[in-house]
């Protein structure tokens, strides 16, 4: 008499395995680390303009080149900013 109850267990856990295994695995998804790609030139200081000033002129073409450069930092600061903005560059979705 034993014996029955053990051969009914068995077979309810040899369904319970085969069930399961018929089930489709559900997909893994690994989240990615992604960096953005900023290119060298925008992360590179920029250069001191060099010039003599003995006149007038030469300091307002200082400035000049100072406005210049000022301008050009301003743009490699709005590319960088461009860059981390677009969807997927910084890792989010």
């Amino acid at each position: 008499m034993p014996k029955l109850p053990t051969g009914l267990i068995s077979l309810a856990l040899l369904l319970f395995v085969s069930g399961c295994a018929t089930s489709q695995p559900m997909p893994l998804t690994v989240p990615v680390m992604v960096s953005p790609d900023v290119p060298s030139h925008l992360l590179s200081p920029l250069p001191v303009p060099t010039r003599n000033v003995t006149r007038n002129r030469d300091l307002l073409q200082l400035l000049a080149d100072y406005e210049s450069l000022r301008r050009r930092a301003n743009a490699d600061r709005a590319a960088v900013a461009g860059i981390l903005e677009r969807p997927g560059s910084a890792g989010e979705q």
